[in-house]
């Protein structure tokens, strides 16, 4: 069974195939493009790989927060495929997502910002311990004097890879965060 990774919540499009240690990854920075993409990008991802797409056992998308059209757009297409293939469906963070191929296991705390409008971005502040995210602070808005001093990854893209490293800790379903 092949686990799809899906995050559209920011201006990168991060979709992955993963089986074990097999599989691969893609982020591509579309903007506001993400629906316009999408479907070639996987259809693409699925001839390199070598699979069809009823291979296609889970889902794990990004959950958010992002763009509220952008967040929509995984979750619809994500939700569509499950459904069609019968696979299971589960939600990992966006942020958590951007920011775990930077987490250290016992090192400092990181604290992943997605530029939101007005000013303002989405950050929660994670780290990482006996190989499990923990949750510092939970997603939020925060204007820019309320930002930590330290530990902050501006606008990274949720990982692919990290999506699927997450899957143990994932919950089943999704429930889009928008903030």
């Amino acid at each position: 069974m092949w686990t799809l990774t899906l995050d559209t919540a920011t201006p990168y499009l991060s979709l992955g195939l993963f089986r074990g240690d097999k599989g691969l990854g893609r982020v591509v920075r579309l903007g506001r493009r993400h629906e316009e993409a999408l479907f070639g990008l996987l259809d693409e991802l699925l001839s390199e790989v070598g699979i069809p797409r009823e291979a296609i056992g889970a889902l794990i998308l990004g959950e958010g927060p992002g763009s509220y059209t952008g967040l929509r757009i995984a979750l619809a297409a994500g939700l569509g495929i499950a459904l069609a293939q019968g696979a299971k469906v589960y939600g990992v963070h966006s942020l958590l997502a951007a920011c775990w191929p930077f987490l250290e296991e016992g090192g400092p705390p990181l604290t992943p910002l997605f530029t939101a409008r007005n000013g303002l971005y989405y950050g929660a502040t994670y780290a990482k311990r006996k190989g499990r995210p923990v949750e510092i602070l939970p997603p939020r808005k925060l204007k820019a004097s309320e930002l930590p001093p330290k530990g902050l990854l501006l606008d990274p893209p949720p990982d692919p890879r990290a999506l699927y490293a997450l899957s143990p800790f994932a919950r089943e379903g999704v429930e889009p965060l928008y903030l």
